[in-house]
């Protein structure tokens, strides 16, 4: 076998040189003291200091003051060494914003195996050290729930076919049902229950796969405890338009199911407020636990209106669910709050039918108070700009995909606004973060007042914002724009500061991508407005 030809030193140099130039990931070397002696491209684009401004001075500017000194002595200790050190490192910019970077160092050594030189590649992970905490943050508040909630949770995958395999149990399911996760992993409901039972509950699970939505069902199931009656929710989890996880929550009602009969005994027992309305709307028998629910004494219930006790932005709901009662439907998870003894409201999830022919309702309601505290938190959490208090990137997207379908699909206009404070970086570096935070929030206030309750205000990205108004052409937009640009010069700001904004507009043009089309029409103006002096509108061609 021949040996493989090389190229020359200085072509190989130049490949090198143009491969360091090219990457990604900010590449420096520095002297035996940490003086930079050289920064490639990706450097500038990270740090956001030029070569020229780095070259001769020490890696101390990009310190960012969070590190302890015994990291840095660790360090150092390491590479003059001539080890290689790898660790995460906080650093911050030229703007002074903190960033993130996974670093590896090695030394180069001279003719006498002692380092001379440090070879340094940072990659920045600000954003995505961001979004594992963010994560955590979920998944923290997830597998609180998933582990406390008294309901039985399966998880189930979803594979071609389809076929179902069971991923997981929570410990409610566990303790009720006598099956484990680890029995259960991987194994199809046909491997687990037999051929009848198995394919029965691949049924409700093929339904929930084909309609794409929440399924809801009453199923008899003996796990060796006896037959019991369970309530089950089906979620689906899509990936893009395929379902590839089906959340289950089962609930136990065998004890509901076996008391519509014995409605004295039942109402003793039952862990949940249970009630019998007349035909009306009215509390006609209702069981103690109401007054741990409510805070109510039974007897005071009793002849009252359910409406009475409703909050008023449910009242449609309750009138609803009366109605669909009076047809003769039955319910199930209808939520709605209802008034205690101590004047404060509390959610309620609700189950009623009317199955005899009296016309009674017969009802139970599970306190969903703090469910729906955690929801809310999650939903809140995931969807809002924690500095401004405005939607975040991902919400502003998800509304201007939402948006530009509805345009698209029914012809009607929408418009984007893009903007940023002119000079920001300039605010930043004269008067401190916590006077640029300030003045963020009080561009966003002077901005969020003038807007629709139908229009979508988000931070795009630091001291950018875009702004999507539906059912609005180019013209409207940049009339509202120019007022958006004057209520922001003539705002009162920390320290007496002057703030403008520069904005470009857009209008959605029929079947453009959102994003690479709206959006970028709309920040190419943008940048117009900025190149032309700043404090103005621009429309995008």
């Amino acid at each position: 076998m021949s040996k493989p030809s090389y190229c020359g030193t200085d072509e190989t140099l130049e490949v090198f040189r143009v491969a360091i130039e090219s990457v990604t990931h900010a590449i420096f070397i520095t002297d035996r003291d940490g003086v930079f002696e050289y920064v490639n491209p990706a450097f500038t684009r990270v740090t956001g200091y030029s070569s020229d401004e780095v070259i001769g001075c020490s890696t101390r500017i990009l310190k960012s003051g969070l590190m302890e000194e015994a990291y840095y002595q660790r360090l150092w200790c390491a590479v003059l060494a001539g080890q290689s050190w790898s660790e995460r490192i906080t650093n911050r910019r030229k703007s002074g914003e903190l960033y993130q970077a996974r670093q590896i160092i090695s030394p180069i050594l001279d003719e006498r195996s002692e380092p001379c030189r440090f070879v340094a590649i940072q990659e920045d992970v600000t954003e995505r050290s961001r979004a594992e905490q963010r994560l955590r943050e979920l998944s923290r508040e997830y597998e609180s729930i998933f582990v406390n909630t008294q309901d039985a949770i399966f998880l189930i995958e979803v594979r071609e076919g389809p076929e179902f395999r069971f991923v997981r149990l929570n410990p409610t399911h566990e303790r009720i049902t006598g099956l484990r996760t680890e029995s259960v992993r991987d194994k199809t409901p046909v491997e687990l229950f037999g051929e009848d039972l198995g394919e029965a509950l691949s049924a409700n699970y093929r339904r929930c796969v084909e309609l794409g939505e929440l399924v809801v069902y009453d199923e008899m199931l003996n796990f060796g405890g006896g037959v019991r009656s369970w309530r089950t929710r089906l979620a689906p989890v899509f990936d893009g338009d395929r379902v590839v996880e089906i959340v289950g929550t089962s609930r136990d009602i065998t004890i509901e199911e076996r008391l519509k009969n014995e409605q004295q005994i039942f109402f003793e027992v039952s862990p949940d407020p249970f009630a019998i309305l007349t035909s009306d709307g009215r509390f006609h028998q209702v069981s103690p636990t109401w007054s741990r629910t409510l805070g109510v004494e039974p007897s005071v219930l009793v002849g009252t209106h359910l409406l009475d006790r409703v909050h008023p932005d449910d009242r449609e709901t309750g009138i609803q669910l009366l109605e669909q009662l009076g047809s003769g439907e039955e319910v199930y998870e209808f939520e709605m709050r209802l008034r205690g003894e101590d004047r404060e409201y509390r959610w309620l999830s609700w189950s009623a039918a009317r199955p005899t022919h009296e016309g009674l309702i017969y009802a139970v309601a599970r306190d969903v108070q703090e469910n729906k505290r955690l929801r809310e938190q999650l939903i809140e959490l995931s969807s809002i700009d924690v500095l401004t208090g405005i939607a975040n990137r991902m919400k502003g997207g998800a509304e201007l995909r939402r948006e530009s379908e509805r345009a698209k699909r029914y012809g009607v206009s929408l418009s984007l606004l893009v903007f940023d404070i002119d000079h920001f970086k300039q605010i930043n570096d004269t008067h401190g973060h916590a006077v640029g935070d300030e003045v963020l929030r009080a561009t966003c206030g002077a901005i969020r007042s003038r807007l629709r309750p139908t229009d979508t205000f988000a931070r795009w990205g630091g001291e950018e914002f875009i702004v999507v108004l539906p059912d609005t052409d180019a013209s409207s937009a940049a009339k509202l724009a120019e007022r958006l640009r004057g209520s922001v010069a003539a705002g009162g700001y920390a320290g007496g500061l002057t703030v403008t904004i520069s904005i470009g507009v857009a209008e959605y043009r029929n079947s453009e991508d959102p994003e690479t089309g709206l959006l970028r029409r709309a920040d190419d103006a943008l940048y117009a407005a900025k190149a032309n002096g700043r404090n103005q509108v621009r429309i995008a061609e």
